[in-house]
């Protein structure tokens, strides 16, 4: 695969993180996007 850009997401696995996340993946297919995420209380890998 040959990617335009990369794009980094830091707190993806959050409520509004994860909003951003699947904006990106559906408006932007040929970008990586980079999810980076600590997984404290408030992030959650199900909502992705």
């Amino acid at each position: 695969m040959d990617f335009k850009r990369t794009i980094i997401i830091t707190g993806g696995a959050g409520f509004i993180g994860s909003h951003g996340v699947r904006l990106f993946v559906n408006k932007y297919p040929d970008y990586h996007i980079i999810n980076l995420d600590k997984l404290t209380y408030a992030g959650n890998l199900a909502i992705l």
